[in-house]
């Protein structure tokens, strides 16, 4: 498991997030204060406030962590 934290700050940033995620096999959560949703889910994304950093809660399955990361690298921030 490895958390990382991205921020979106458009909806076309996190409809693209959603689409780069979506073929792996891993589980992918986003984590917002006390909030959780799947990070596959369009509409779940959609009801994060998605200016602010949340957090990507990555459970790899398949080795995938490489290729995840390069796939979600536009998004994650400091």
């Amino acid at each position: 498991m490895k958390t990382v934290t991205i921020k979106f700050g458009s909806v076309d940033n996190a409809t693209s997030f959603v689409k780069a995620i979506e073929d792996f096999e891993s589980h992918f959560d986003l984590i917002y204060g006390q909030y959780v949703v799947d990070a596959k889910s369009l509409l779940g994304v959609m009801t994060m406030d998605i200016r602010n950093k949340v957090d990507l809660r990555i459970m790899e399955r398949e080795n995938e962590m490489p290729t995840i990361m390069k796939a979600i690298s536009p998004y994650i921030t400091a």
